[in-house]
């Protein structure tokens, strides 16, 4: 997917109200070293020109780490979703702050070489 699909598709998450839960997650690319020869930097690239075109939209994004949610987590501390759930999938997001709702975008690397770029569109604060 190019960045302007990943652009369009974030930008459907963003429009969509929030039900049940405060939050849209999605998973906007996926690759694996079958179908790349270096899928890390395959979506390091992808991750990097769709951060370059919101930051075109909105200033540049904050790095947030997400390791030490995860440790609070592992001692007890109850974290809100969506972002336990993105502290025990990526290890930092880039944020931004639009029209009252967070977009963090986020890089999973799985086993095996594959890898998975998130997105996620939320009002729930990060802790």
């Amino acid at each position: 997917m190019t960045p302007d699909r990943h652009l369009a598709a974030l930008d459907l998450l963003r429009a969509r109200p929030f039900g049940d839960r405060a939050h849209h997650l999605a998973e906007l690319a996926t690759g694996d070293a079958a179908a790349d020869p270096d899928p890390a930097g395959q979506a390091e690239a992808e991750r990097t020109a769709l951060a370059g075109l919101l930051a075109a939209r909105w200033g540049p994004p904050d790095r947030l780490a997400l390791g030490s949610l995860l440790l609070r987590a592992e001692r007890g501390e109850r974290m809100p979703e969506p972002w336990d759930l993105l502290s025990a999938s990526v290890p930092d997001v880039e944020l931004w702050r639009v029209e009252r709702r967070w977009i963090a975008l986020g890089l999973l690397a799985a086993a095996g070489d594959t890898y998975r770029l998130l997105v996620c569109v939320t009002e729930v604060d990060p802790p």
